[in-house]
């Protein structure tokens, strides 16, 4: 099993009930080809960097789920023939996924920083604190005989 996310670009001329159902599809797909999803993310109507088939908007979903890794060559032929779909992209985050390692991984965002204990503070990487900008070097002042 592999984990992936695929993030795609519906057409902006859709209703919010025709983006559902395009959404609701895609997720459908994952399932019949022996996926599981985790999450399905709708980040709405968003202005593109460049046009793409002369739009400059488009809603943005993400599906992030786990599966076959022959699954996405199914997806993806749907994304092309899908004139609705602007853009996608598919992005393999893990490499083997181990499912129970998601449910770990989901127990650790549900609990709130002050519930987890000081052993597990430690075992977790903190960010190096950051060193001071060095000070800019002091202006030379002018000799007398300038």
């Amino acid at each position: 099993m592999r984990r992936y996310e695929v993030l795609y670009i519906v057409h902006p001329d859709l209703t919010d009930e025709e983006t559902k159902a395009v959404s609701d599809r895609y997720s459908d797909l994952v399932t019949a080809q022996k996926g599981t999803i985790i999450k399905v993310e709708d980040w709405g109507r968003r202005r593109l960097a460049y046009e793409i088939n002369k739009q400059d908007k488009g809603s943005y979903i993400l599906i992030d789920f786990y599966g076959p890794g022959s699954m996405i060559k199914e997806i993806e032929r749907n994304f092309r023939i899908d004139d609705k779909v602007l853009k996608y992209l598919t992005v393999k985050t893990r490499d083997p996924f181990d499912p129970s390692m998601l449910e770990k991984e989901m127990e650790e965002k549900a609990r709130p920083e002050s519930l987890i204990s000081p052993e597990e503070a430690e075992e977790t990487p903190e960010k190096p604190a950051e060193e001071p900008a060095a000070e800019p070097a002091a202006e030379k002042e002018p000799e007398e005989g300038e």
